[in-house]
């Protein structure tokens, strides 16, 4: 009956499925993106290590820029200190940056690509990310060789058709020997991991001097011992500092952990709005289908009293209004699902091909289906119950005589 009601008012159905329609693909393309998110957050987090920490000037989650700032830079020095003292750790390895000219091979060149000088021992924390080739070894690195690491970008646009190994690049204008590749780690936010090139630091040192702001990486060794490592690493550098007991740290340790909570705020964030905005939708569809029910009641009056008048209850009346909005909702969730996945299959190959992103899925998880189900059934109880109770409550013989 619920359906048959509809279907005779095909258009003014669709019409107040409208808002259940924008409500429910708001919560779906919320839902869709959020899991994106969450999988572009495991991503990042897997380039930083579970167990690993970077001991540095500057808070890489924020804090006080100004603060940061004027912290004193970390010095080779320190580092050799650091890896000295500290007991717990499995590795302990120095990284100085900065950003490159050129990066030349043959006729072909790239610019504003990431310098890496790096210990032998930074091969083990990016562990399974070579693809080809080698890390530097402790011959070459205690040398100052000039060998190269390279990543995913520079791979494919200075080597689109031929293997890099053994050969040389130009980086600002000085020979590097090609060793290994790294695979495509993906993007940080603030810094493109597949720009980065990987140098001995002794020969980073030798080409740019010793000035450079290091960066002490440390790998706990698991997960499990990476409390104990954190509180070791923070006392050896509060010694190496000379710090005393009453002042501030004037160094930052990041670990996965910050970002992971720097991300769930954003994430309560991205979700708020998105409540917001499905809330409105959901009000807004409301009430044009309370309205269109209150009609509906009011066309069918006579149908009502016949009802009564042959022994329907106020319950069976109360049903059958009640289904009728709960239909409505319903095909407009189904009309909301397909709509979104053609959303979502279209959106992730653009996305794709236009700006190389990649954690955004091609499908919508069967599982929001139920979520649109349950939305569009509690929408539709909502919506219904009041033209549907005034409905139950006609007396029969006032109903019958309506025209």
């Amino acid at each position: 009956m619920a359906l048959a009601a509809l279907s005779s008012n095909k258009l003014r159905a669709m019409l107040t499925t409208l808002g259940v329609v924008i409500g429910i693909t708001t919560v779906l393309l919320m839902g869709w993106f959020l899991a994106g998110l969450d999988n572009a957050l495991e991503q990042t987090l897997s380039i930083f290590g579970d167990d690993i920490l970077y001991i540095d000037k500057y808070d890489w989650t924020g804090g006080n820029w100004m603060e940061n700032r004027n912290r004193p830079n970390i010095t080779y020095d320190q580092f050799l200190k650091v890896r000295e003292r500290i007991q717990t750790a499995e590795v302990v390895v120095p990284t100085v940056r900065r950003g490159t000219e050129k990066v030349q091979y043959g006729d072909l060149q790239l610019v504003d690509m990431v310098l890496m000088g790096v210990g032998v021992d930074y091969g083990p924390i990016i562990g399974n990310a070579i693809s080809d080739g080698r890390f530097f070894n402790e011959t070459e690195d205690n040398t100052g060789a000039a060998v190269a690491v390279i990543a995913k970008n520079l791979t494919d646009n200075l080597f689109p058709n031929i293997d890099p190994i053994g050969r040389k690049i130009k980086i600002d204008g000085l020979p590097f020997t090609v060793i290994g590749t790294i695979a495509k780690r993906g993007s940080l936010g603030f810094d493109n991991v597949d720009d980065q090139i990987f140098i001995p630091i002794k020969k980073f040192f030798s080409v740019y001097g010793n000035s450079s702001r290091v960066v002490i990486t440390v790998k706990a060794g698991g997960v499990d011992k990476l409390e104990d490592v954190t509180y070791e690493t923070i006392g050896v550098m509060r010694q190496v500092r000379s710090l005393g007991p009453g002042e501030k740290d004037n160094f930052a340790v990041n670990t996965q952990q910050a970002f992971r909570d720097q991300s769930a705020q954003l994430r309560t964030i991205v979700f708020g709005v998105g409540i917001a905005m499905t809330g409105l939708s959901f009000l807004v569809g409301s009430i044009g289908i309370m309205n269109i029910m209150f009609v509906s009641v009011t066309e069918r009056t006579k149908e009502i009293g016949i009802r009564k008048a042959l022994g329907a209850t106020r319950k069976s009346i109360l049903a059958q209004f009640l289904v009728e909005a709960v239909a409505l909702c319903m095909v407009g969730s189904v009309i909301a699902f397909l709509v979104t996945a053609l959303f979502a299959w279209l959106g992730s190959i653009w996305l794709k091909d236009q700006f190389d992103i990649t954690f955004l899925s091609s499908t919508v998880p069967l599982s929001q289906i139920v979520v649109a189900i349950v939305v569009s059934v509690i929408v539709g109880i909502l919506a219904g119950i009041l033209p549907a109770y005034r409905g139950a409550r006609m007396d029969p013989v006032d109903a019958l005589r309506a025209e």
